[in-house]
């Protein structure tokens, strides 16, 4: 029974009340249209919404999953293939395969089905204006039929027309059973969708959320250890200190004596190694400082006369090569092999890669101490400190941290990337040029290596005639005579900052070229010291001067 405003009742078919939580759906659906049309939905029901939603969630997508998913809400009544009719609710659908299309002609009054492309649950399609029913709906797309080219019609001004051309709404009543399939496809779609729309805005929430709080007060920073002495500076991270109190040395010189012997004295937790198990009082097996005993040194079971024997002449024939090796420790056992060290390869090529290296590593600083204001201020390619190109080659690893001097006045109007030495300026730059400046290189075991810069009001870009000297030493032959393989190499990457075609400097910019050239640096002292490339023939020639920056 239902009970009326005006407390008169009337008797409802059961099949035409719908669950509780489903009229949460349509309330809230309404809700969320804020339609002023709609005169009914009050004050009372908005109440009603609050305090359901303090209790549980009300989800679309929830009770899509967890009801409806194999549930179709249908018409008053629906007869399936098989004759079976259902009033409303139809239970047991399946995710049977979708039909073929076939050539038969449908029945007098029906249109073909080419597909159904979109999905609209009971709630939605009652207050939907191209719907109106309370029934699952589909967005069915015809096939052109009977002379009529339905699939491209605009169909949007019918009373249950679809955006989408050739589609319309459609009640579930009116669609097959045959096209079950479809049917879970496009609820399955339509949860996807609403799975993603609803992260998406629960992302924008969170967002803008966090865009309102308020920012934490910083960390206090500590400057001293709890015993009042200063804080231990972290290798990596410079601004970070440690109280760290190490466990003083000798505290416990004999290992057998703190080695635990039984099952009590390891933590709980943990236990000693089965097998070999617990050790012994008289155990020293723990004990490395002592001299190993001959039962520990040899292995009986994997010893084998022949092979012991080659490995012996083996060890004899290499000492014989006293021209390149020499046998060390026979006196003091500690047995080892030493490169002759008055014998040397040919050194041309590595001579000649630290020459031009020695070239590029002067262009750089030269080049950094004069440095326009305007090519800091473009927008371009960033301009980094090429720390690798500043330091000796036995010391060229990135270092962990690049500053400003601590007295220089540059650190108003210049900002330095503390990781990859980006040089900006803060605001307009400095009130008045030339403008000197220190970059400090550091590294875990302290300041290693400076370098001297200066912005000034220069018009001309010295890198570029730097680029031209630079390769004018490349080829000259006769003063660099590098390997033919890694000329090619190097050539190749120096084009990318001179044409060796018009033997004209590229105009790039300044932080372009101080990547190119710290790559070649890097490069030059790889090949010096190292086999990158294949070595050129025993009877290759060193290049013509006329041949060596060929156009590539």
């Amino acid at each position: 029974m239902v009970t009326r405003e005006d407390g008169s009742s009337h008797e409802v078919p059961r099949t035409r009340v719908i669950a509780w939580y489903e009229g949460l759906l349509v309330l809230q659906e309404l809700e969320a249209r804020r339609d002023a049309r709609i005169t009914w939905f009050d004050d009372r029901f908005r109440k009603l919404l609050t305090q359901e939603r303090k209790k549980r969630k009300v989800s679309g997508i929830l009770y899509l999953e967890k009801k409806l998913l194999n549930l179709s809400v249908t018409g008053k009544r629906f007869e399936d293939a098989e004759g079976i009719s259902f009033v409303h609710r139809r239970p047991g659908v399946k995710d049977a395969d979708i039909p073929e299309d076939k050539d038969e002609d449908p029945t007098p009054d029906g249109f073909r089905i080419a597909d159904i492309t979109g999905y609209m649950p009971p709630w939605e399609a009652w207050c939907h204006e191209h719907a109106g029913f309370y029934q699952d709906f589909y967005r069915v797309h015809w096939q052109d039929d009977k002379g009529t080219a339905w699939a491209g019609m605009n169909l949007s001004k019918v009373e249950n027309g679809a955006a989408e051309a050739g589609s319309t709404w459609e009640p579930d009543d009116c669609i097959p059973a045959s096209l079950d399939g479809m049917r879970l496809r496009e609820k399955t779609r339509w949860l996807k969708r609403k799975h993603e729309q609803e992260q998406k805005e629960k992302a924008e929430k969170d967002k803008e959320e966090a865009e309102r709080r308020p920012e934490p007060p910083p960390a206090k920073m500590a400057r001293y250890k709890r015993d009042g002495s200063p804080l231990l500076r972290d290798m990596f991270r410079l601004k970070r200190g440690h109280d760290f109190n190490p466990p003083q040395a000798g505290k416990d010189p004999d290992v057998r004596s703190g080695w635990p012997k039984r099952a009590e004295d390891y933590p709980p937790g943990y236990g000693c190694a089965d097998p070999p198990g617990l050790c012994r009082a008289s155990c020293d097996c723990m004990d490395d400082n002592r001299s190993q005993k001959p039962w520990e040194t040899t292995k009986e079971w994997l010893e084998d006369p022949k092979r012991a024997s080659d490995a012996k002449k083996a060890i004899e024939a290499l000492s014989a090569q006293q021209r390149f090796v020499r046998r060390r420790g026979t006196t003091s056992n500690f047995h080892y092999f030493e490169t002759a060290q008055t014998r040397q390869a040919d050194q041309t090529h590595t001579n000649a890669a630290m020459y031009l290296c020695k070239v590029l590593e002067e262009s750089v600083r030269s080049v950094l101490k004069d440095l326009p204001i305007l090519a800091l201020q473009e927008n371009g390619d960033s301009v980094r400190i090429p720390a690798g190109a500043l330091m000796k080659p036995s010391e060229d690893y990135v270092p962990v941290q690049f500053q400003l001097s601590q007295t220089s006045s540059a650190r108003k109007w210049l900002c330095l990337g503390e990781e990859d030495g980006k040089l900006s300026l803060i605001g307009r730059g400095p009130p008045s040029r030339p403008a000197p400046f220190r970059v400090e290189f550091v590294h875990p075991e302290g300041m290693t290596a400076v370098v001297d810069c200066m912005v000034t009001d220069a018009q001309v870009k010295s890198w570029l005639s730097a680029s031209s000297r630079i390769v004018a030493r490349f080829t000259d032959v006769a003063h660099c005579p590098l390997s033919r393989k890694s000329r090619g190499v190097l050539q190749e990457h120096l084009g990318k900052i001179f044409d060796f075609g018009t033997k004209v400097a590229k105009e790039v910019s300044l932080g372009r070229w101080l990547d190119v050239v710290d790559m070649l640096i890097r490069m030059l002292r790889t090949t010096a010291m190292a086999h990158v490339v294949k070595p050129d023939s025993p009877s290759s020639r060193p290049p013509r001067a006329s041949a060596v920056a060929p156009a590539r």
